[in-house]
């Protein structure tokens, strides 16, 4: 039986970049729901020359393991009703900032796929049609303010690139997880859309399934990301989403018309915070909205308290991690 899993990771910036009070909110996830959120939550940070927009990157939620799209889709909402009533900054799906030009310092989309009878044969086949499946959740439009293309994210992020025919390397846009055992899309930027995100559960799930199978064309792969991350869409990735449709619904108009250009017509109009509070509004189920909190309490108070409560005592499973994974 096909399983799916999803990791979203998300910017809370107060008012334009993340703190570390991101961590405080992951922390009062963890203690919510200690049992499910101590795996299920990960805070990422960014590194070197990127420190200096701050030391704090996205966090991230993570569904269970679901057995059908709907079902992802129903539990990111439910994981999205808890973040909006405890983080208090806006809510920022992006691949990258608008305003920054940070390589460590992004967000992604993450599927796993599991329950695969021929664990080759499924990566192959989402590899054959990632070009057109990424285009349908493209979100970093911006780089330091101006225009980039598609996904500046995809473009310069340390954690993707290039599929390189080991399947079990790490940092490619598709991967087979050596922890896992799953099949993870690594090539997905977060958006607010859920509808968009339906789209792409459909297809990987449908491409799991399926006895038919495409062959993995590395040279050919590699021109059309760059394609994609730049210009977007062209007639040979507009066949691949038309091709897609003999297994799934995918509108092929979606990935004509990006995430990434509704969020360059929306900064165009309002500007940088405009443009966050909408995308922080679109996200949010319910709950708060960005609130300033006192110098004291948010720069110190409550980091701390994220720290100890958060951070501390995920540090184990972290290292665990880090170690099954090299």
């Amino acid at each position: 039986m096909i399983t799916l899993g999803l990791e979203e990771e998300v910017f809370v910036t107060e008012p334009l970049l993340p703190t570390t009070r991101s961590l405080y909110y992951l922390a009062k996830l963890l203690w919510k729901k200690p049992s499910r959120n101590y795996h299920l939550t990960a805070s990422n940070f960014a590194r070197g020359k990127d420190l200096k927009y701050g030391m704090m990157s996205g966090l991230e939620v993570a569904t269970d393991i679901c057995h059908s799209p709907l079902e992802v889709i129903t539990q990111l909402r439910e994981l999205r009703a808890e973040l909006s009533k405890i983080a208090m900054g806006y809510i920022v799906p992006l691949g990258h900032l608008i305003q920054i030009d940070a390589p460590t310092n992004v967000c992604a989309l993450q599927i796993h796929i599991g329950g695969s009878e021929d664990i080759e044969r499924t990566y192959d086949n989402i590899a054959h049609f990632l070009p057109a499946i990424m285009l349908m959740t493209a979100n970093a439009p911006f780089r330091m303010g101006e225009r980039f293309g598609q996904s500046y994210r995809l473009a310069v992020g340390y954690a993707t690139g290039p599929l390189t025919g080991d399947r079990f390397y790490r940092f490619q846009d598709l991967i087979i997880s050596k922890r896992l055992g799953t099949i993870e899309v690594r090539a997905l930027d977060p958006v607010t859309c859920t509808s968009r995100i339906k789209y792409v559960l459909d297809a990987v799930y449908a491409l799991a399934q399926t006895k038919d199978r495409y062959p993995l064309d590395l040279e050919r792969y590699k021109k059309l990301r760059a394609q994609v991350i730049t210009n977007g869409a062209n007639s040979e990735i507009v066949q691949l989403a038309r091709d897609l449709n003999k297994y799934c619904n995918f509108p092929v108009e979606l990935i004509q018309n990006t995430q990434s250009d509704t969020t360059a017509k929306m900064y165009e109009k309002y500007g940088l915070e405009e443009t966050y509070r909408h995308i922080d509004s679109l996200y949010r189920v319910d709950g708060i909205h960005y609130k300033k909190p006192s110098s004291f309490v948010g720069k110190f108070i409550q980091p701390a308290a994220g720290f100890l409560g958060y951070y501390a005592p995920k540090f184990p499973y972290v290292t665990y991690k880090w170690l099954k994974e090299k």
